[in-house]
């Protein structure tokens, strides 16, 4: 992983430049559940009951046991809100890397390539950011992958309400036709390309492309009720 990305994994560690903040973690084991572990902020529970789709997310200590059929939703919703998210994977050392592995729609991952090809022909919401990072434990092979928001080749545009009116929402199925928020400007400052979706946590309908940056200093100005 490169020195200038704003999250990396160095030496088994995550670490963020100033003003990321604390970074979403998620370690997908062999078999059980998903352990999340989310910076810690009010209305972690309500989101993952409400936008993740978790019927009842269980705390134990400083982190959540989250049913594995979550995982791609949790993802893309934890791009939107926090940034970035790490995944941490646990895969055995005999598995091989198939053609269903280029066309998976999702993270979780068995094989070979460690999850570098993964879902690679598939259009999803939130992308690689940097390499994944290999340690042996035994019978499997760890690796830790950061993802980020999925960016934009074409040049960016103004905002002009394409999602008007459309209840926000982290599945694949819902999010559809929605254009990548890295399509557009920054609502708010106009300035640089946004990365994630914002929405309201009253209503629930998008409001519009922000930076990460951007939409972490509304999020203090208008706590998440």
């Amino acid at each position: 992983m490169t020195n200038d990305l704003p999250v990396r994994i160095v030496d088994g560690r995550v670490v963020a430049n100033a003003g990321i903040g604390p970074v979403a973690m998620v370690w997908l084991p062999l078999d059980g559940q998903v352990i999340a572990k989310i910076p810690a902020r009010k209305g972690n529970r309500r989101w993952l009951h409400g936008t993740v789709g978790i019927r009842s997310p269980e705390f134990n200590g400083d982190r959540w046991n989250l049913p594995r059929s979550s995982l791609v939703r949790l993802v893309t919703g934890a791009v939107d809100r926090f940034g970035f998210i790490v995944l941490w994977r646990d895969m055995a050392k005999l598995s091989r890397c198939t053609r269903a592995c280029l066309e998976a729609t999702g993270v979780e991952c068995q094989c070979s390539c460690l999850g570098a090809h993964h879902g690679q022909d598939a259009a999803g919401w939130f992308e690689r950011v940097g390499d994944a990072v290999v340690g042996e434990q035994g019978q499997f092979t760890r690796t830790g992958v950061v993802y980020g928001a999925r960016g934009s080749d074409a040049n960016a545009v103004v905002y002009d309400g394409e999602l008007a009116v459309q209840l926000y929402c982290v599945d694949r199925a819902g999010r559809r036709d929605w254009p990548t928020a890295a399509q557009f400007m920054c609502a708010s400052c106009m300035t640089v390309r946004a990365s994630v979706w914002d929405h309201c946590h009253t209503h629930g309908f998008v409001r519009a492309p922000l930076t990460e940056l951007t939409r972490e200093f509304l999020q203090v100005r208008r706590p998440l009720r």
